[in-house]
């Protein structure tokens, strides 16, 4: 009797696997026929903001198409651009918004200079890094991040 019992277990266990494989199986296939596929090599869209949507001490939300981290572009002073990581580099938390020309990390405390990401205060030892913006007609654009 015990052996019947085994026999119809791993009997359906065997068909619960096909079937789970199907189901699934069926669900990558359809992805993969929705998206195209990335071209190796080729350089994700770097992200764009109005200009106008950057006022002087404000900041706008972009992500880093190489990594998919939040950054905040910022403007300090009138004309001048930067993007800052929301990344603490403390204990990798993200960081809040700029705001009162600080951005302030919830997890332990840090706070960072909203317009050169220096450390105002830690446990933060290292500045937030930064990244190249350029200001094209009323268009602001992400570039690479600055070593």
């Amino acid at each position: 009797m015990d052996g019947g019992i085994a026999a119809v277990a791993v009997g359906g266990a065997g068909l619960l696997t096909g079937s789970l494989t199907r189901t699934f199986g069926r669900g990558r296939q359809a992805v993969a026929k929705q998206s195209a596929a990335p071209v190796p090599g080729a350089a994700a869209p770097a992200p764009t903001v109005p200009a106008a949507s950057v006022p002087v001490g404000g900041s706008a939300q972009v992500k880093d198409p190489a990594t998919g981290d939040a950054v905040y572009i910022v403007q300090p002073t009138a004309g001048q651009y930067c993007g800052l990581s929301s990344v603490c580099t403390h204990s990798g938390c993200a960081v809040d918004a700029p705001k009162n020309g600080r951005l302030y990390c919830p997890c332990h405390g840090s706070r960072f200079d909203a317009g050169t990401g220096a450390v105002v205060n830690g446990p933060a030892v290292k500045p937030l890094p930064k990244y190249t913006v350029t200001k094209d007609g009323d268009q602001l654009t992400l570039g690479p991040q600055q070593s």
